[in-house]
């Protein structure tokens, strides 16, 4: 038991750092927006549809790739293989000349990077003791993040493209995921889906992959996603835009305040994954989905002057970043047949990626091209608002709370 647990921690580890550090990869564009644009000669819209280029392919071949690697049964060397490719492309955007190239290279990126996060949810959903399950999804998906790309992320690339330039820094980027590809083919192992057990009485045991679409929770999960998503991309990627050219900090301050959504992502991820084992899914994602408003009011509002009160809008408001800890992975993989829980992840991510990220990108970068880049906040404020009504529609799927539910049905003498 011991030896299962001390690997159940490495695993954790090590997908954490996979996540972690591709994220540090995707955003250290957004990080440094406000010096390419000017350099590249491009403007929000332009900036809006490289992001885009990026989430289109991220969407579709992420549900392929993990389609194929659920029928084969094969998944570490596959995910060792696209963290490879995925650094190689973010090495190649320090040569983008302009924005076609740019817009090409983030394209073929979004190719390698969209099967890493279900693949990565394969091993900890598989090789989680179920009372762990949200826990380690949330420290890999939200708490890594938090860490490796919304914490450091900021300070790290700012710095070295300070010091270096920001076609240097992304020289630079390929050395973590060169370390981290090693880690994956030397320390895990290849999981065994059929171990993970759904939860709910409303799984389909044929195992017939339509039988996902007739799921209420998946459905939801999809119109979530579409929320959520674009609300966290969005933020992300017009966040140091904003900061900058409207509040008028410098890059090194923005650099903190972004480092502030970090602290939150450690923070929250943990936390709201943690919450929602004990408390239930669907509770959780409602409260903590509605509080991520705080976040974008808060940086549209507080004055640039009040830099500790900005901060702490920035830290609280990230609590929506350990909600996507929850609904994508723990309640998809609780609601239906084991043997297609990541294509149920990666399809709940691949129409995320595409209606939130993709359209949601564009749309804000038109918006914030006709009405300034405030516009591209409050479209951040009203997807989590509507995202907020939709979450009403989930099931609960939590183990501990189901297993309350039945002790207290069962009759008292029994």
């Amino acid at each position: 038991m011991s030896v299962k647990k001390g690997y159940e921690n490495i695993m954790v580890l090590v997908v954490a750092l996979a996540f972690g550090f591709v994220m540090f990869d995707r955003f250290a564009l957004t990080n440094l927006a406000p010096m390419i644009l000017p350099d590249l000669k491009m403007n929000n819209t332009q900036f809006s549809l490289v992001l885009a280029s990026f989430a289109i392919p991220y969407a579709g071949i992420g549900f392929l790739a993990c389609f194929w690697s659920d029928v084969k049964g094969t998944k570490k060397k596959v995910l060792a293989a696209f963290i490879v490719c995925f650094s190689l492309c973010s090495l190649a955007t320090g040569f983008a000349a302009g924005f076609l190239s740019l817009l090409m290279i983030r394209l073929v990126m979004g190719v390698f990077e969209g099967p890493i996060l279900p693949l990565n949810q394969s091993f900890l959903l598989a090789q989680s003791t179920p009372s762990r399950r949200g826990f380690n999804m949330g420290i890999m998906t939200t708490s890594s993040v938090g860490l490796i790309s919304s914490l450091l992320g900021p300070i790290i690339v700012v710095a070295l493209a300070q010091a270096l330039g920001w076609r240097t820094t992304f020289f630079l980027t390929i050395i973590p995921g060169l370390i981290v590809a090693f880690l994956v083919m030397k320390l895990l192992i290849e999981p065994d889906m059929s171990t993970v057990v759904a939860t709910t009485a409303k799984v389909d045991r044929k195992g017939e992959f339509k039988e996902i679409l007739k799921n209420r929770n998946i459905i939801t999960c999809l119109i979530y996603s579409v929320c959520i998503l674009g609300w966290y991309v969005v933020m992300a990627s017009f966040a140091p835009l904003f900061l900058t050219n409207v509040k008028g900090l410098s890059e090194t301050t923005m650099s903190f305040v972004m480092s502030a959504l970090g602290v939150g992502g450690i923070v929250w991820g943990m936390t709201v994954p943690a919450l929602s084992d004990k408390f239930g899914r669907k509770p959780i994602i409602i409260i903590f989905g509605f509080l991520s408003i705080v976040t974008p009011l808060g940086l549209l509002y507080v004055p640039a002057s009040n830099l500790p009160l900005m901060l702490f809008c920035a830290f609280f408001g990230w609590c929506g970043a350990g909600v996507i800890a929850v609904f994508n992975g723990p309640v998809p993989a609780e609601s239906v047949n084991p043997k297609f829980t990541s294509t149920s992840v990666a399809m709940i991510q691949g129409v995320g990626e595409l209606c939130g990220t993709a359209i949601g990108a564009i749309i804000a970068g038109i918006l914030a091209d006709a009405y300034g880049l405030g516009a591209a906040m409050w479209l951040c404020v009203g997807l989590m608002i509507m995202g907020t009504f939709i979450a009403f529609n989930f099931y609960e799927t939590a183990p501990m709370v189901l297993a309350k539910r039945a002790a207290k049905s069962q009759p008292t003498g029994s």
